[in-house]
């Protein structure tokens, strides 16, 4: 019961979202004691609490994959258990630091690929966006995803990468309770990437770089993407010149939108939240975002979190939003045609979804 109450409280925050702001939501920290032996959940939907908790040595990652994976069958979650074992998410302390710097030097060489894509190709990718029927904004921002993606990669790996961007999107595992089924699809999907390059040839930081980047990177990208485009599709059909409708898609960075809307910690020191007893074993659900019904900025989000687990990929992600931003502000062809991409509602999911079927 207690977790269908925590699953409800989450999805009425995710589920209602626009693409630059969180509902209204009240309480900022919300309570739901432990049934029976299990642990009492705290949901934090105040920015500024959700960076203490980040901050506090009081609290490490949750390990939300963990119960779930004692009854997966093993051969039906191999990258997922892969991408546990080896990346940064679910370790803390010296190990977590170890792995840190490794999978930075993976991300400063996919940096430098991103940096060699010409304007030329990744002008190529818009128009034939432009080409397909339906022509949408999620459908434009997979395109550029599959090319930042493919080539941040090639340039890591030092072969050529070319990502079945269908499977790439579908890679969408993180929300509160994950299904057997929602595992398994998405196992499948990141097994066609990995296949797609010569992973087993890779060392460890480059193994963990390049599913972090499939795992955490892919569907955030794709959402920040899809904004932008939105954006700067709505600029040219009011009479905007490229240029200008580029600049108008300055303020959308990902302070602004908060592509990832929650993240877990345990509590493993007593503490306080919201004026409530936080005991070792609580788990804490932590928004990004604060839930006031404003749009975010940079006093009220933390889209790459905040405390030891800081998100690795900013800098390449920063990069990335760049690069496209330079790229529209050239484009010659007609997009104005562009049709717009509603956010997804309903989801309790850990990330930001825009719709990419007509």
């Amino acid at each position: 019961m207690k977790n269908i109450r925590v699953l409800d409280t989450i999805r009425s925050v995710t589920g209602r979202r626009r693409f630059d702001r969180f509902p209204a939501i009240q309480p900022p920290v919300m309570v739901f004691r432990r049934d029976g032996d299990g642990p009492s959940a705290f949901v934090v939907v105040d920015a500024g609490q959700a960076k203490a908790v980040m901050q506090s040595p009081r609290y490490r990652q949750f390990d939300f994959l963990g119960q779930i994976l004692t009854i997966a069958k093993p051969d039906r979650t191999r990258w997922i258990r892969r991408f546990c074992d080896i990346g940064l998410m679910m370790v803390d302390g010296p190990q977590h630091e170890r792995r840190r710097l490794s999978m930075q030097r993976a991300l400063d060489r996919c940096a430098a690929g991103v940096r060699a894509i010409s304007a030329d190709d990744m002008t190529a990718v818009v128009e034939e966006g432009l080409a397909a029927e339906p022509c949408t904004a999620a459908m434009v921002a997979a395109r550029l995803v599959t090319l930042l993606f493919s080539r941040a990669i090639t340039a890591m790996t030092g072969k050529p990468v070319e990502l079945p961007v269908r499977d790439m999107l579908a890679i969408d595992f993180f929300n509160p309770f994950p299904t057997l089924s929602s595992l398994a699809g998405c196992d499948e999907s990141i097994d066609r990437c990995c296949r797609s390059l010569d992973f087993e040839s890779l060392d460890e930081g480059d193994q963990a770089a390049v599913l972090s980047l499939l795992v955490m990177g892919v569907s955030p990208m794709h959402a920040l993407l899809t904004t932008l485009v939105n954006v700067y599709a709505t600029a040219r059909r009011e009479g905007l010149t490229a240029d200008e409708a580029a600049k108008r898609t300055v303020g959308f960075d990902a302070y602004a939108i908060v592509p990832v809307n929650l993240t877990m910690r345990a509590c493993v020191g007593a503490d306080t939240l919201g004026g409530e007893a936080v005991e070792p074993g609580d788990v804490v659900y932590l928004f990004l975002g604060s839930a006031s019904g404003c749009p975010f900025s940079r006093l009220t989000s933390l889209p790459f979190g905040a405390g030891s687990h800081y998100c690795s990929g900013a800098a390449l992600t920063q990069l990335m939003l760049k690069t496209v931003r330079s790229v529209l502000g050239r484009m010659r062809a007609d997009c104005s045609r562009i049709s717009p991409t509603p956010e997804v509602e309903g989801k309790a999911s850990a990330f930001l979804v825009f719709a990419t079927e007509s």
